[in-house]
């Protein structure tokens, strides 16, 4: 199955959530042979740390959600953990929508820029709509394996990729 943002379950309160959440996966090596694999995360709202058994490979903040893993850090019995971090949008509409205060600077009013963001004139934004949240996929494991490009004319001239 797919992974699901979190703005996509029931209840409020998810929709409302900032922060960082959590996908795991416990997964067997795959068969084939490879001397890296390309994690794809697929859809990703906003930025990924990819742990594998319990080493972070990498932090993605986008476009692409992909990440090279030699076949070196795969055992037979692997641990994926995702941890996908959002924006504060979601939360600041909610503080918003509730009056909850979190414009505390000192000395300033924070105008709207925006027509569809004001409320007195100052910056509001109780009628946004929540942003997608989390990971949606599909994540993708697919084998890589070494190539040797020739430029033709002088053999000492072969690239690996």
């Amino acid at each position: 199955t797919n992974p699901v943002c979190w703005t996509e379950l029931a209840g409020d309160e998810v929709k409302r959530f900032s922060g960082t959440a959590a996908y795991t996966l416990d997964f067997s090596r795959p068969a084939q042979q490879a001397e890296r694999w390309l994690l794809d995360l697929g859809r990703v709202y906003a930025t990924a740390e990819v742990v594998l058994n319990g080493k972070i490979i990498s932090t993605l903040i986008g476009p692409s959600f992909q990440v090279l893993i030699p076949d070196s850090q795969l055992r037979s019995s692997n641990h994926l953990e995702v941890r996908v971090s959002n924006l504060m949008a979601n939360r600041i509409a909610d503080m918003d929508r509730r009056d909850i205060p979190w414009k505390v600077f000192y000395n300033i009013n924070m105008p709207a820029r925006k027509k569809e963001n004001s409320r007195d004139g100052l910056f509001n934004a109780r009628d946004w709509n929540p942003l997608p949240s989390g990971l949606a996929g599909p994540v993708m494991l697919t084998p890589l394996r070494q190539l040797m490009v020739s430029s033709g004319d002088n053999p000492g001239s072969n690239r690996q990729f």
